[in-house]
């Protein structure tokens, strides 16, 4: 079956709006953050999923080792021990 070039980007235009649903809002829109921020917040957010990756593919944790280490991170902040202190 062949498809045309239209209809391979309606299909990958179709497919990239799903995705992006899926995916709900990103951070900074959510947090109403100025463009310069929002910029800076998604490259934190990029850097913590690259060690994250890194972390699942050469020293083989599992996805629950990996949210083990966010929710601990979390805990973190919550605590004052990184951010704001409380």
């Amino acid at each position: 079956m062949k498809i045309s070039k239209r209809q391979l980007r309606r299909i990958i235009k179709e497919e990239k709006r799903r995705l992006n649903e899926q995916r709900g809002p990103d951070i900074a829109s959510t947090m109403k953050l100025s463009s310069e921020n929002a910029a800076a917040v998604e490259k934190a957010k990029s850097l913590i999923e690259e060690q994250l990756n890194s972390l699942y593919h050469n020293q083989m944790l599992e996805n629950s080792d990996l949210i083990a280490i966010l929710e601990q991170m979390i805990k973190d902040v919550n605590s004052g021990f990184v951010g704001e202190p409380t």
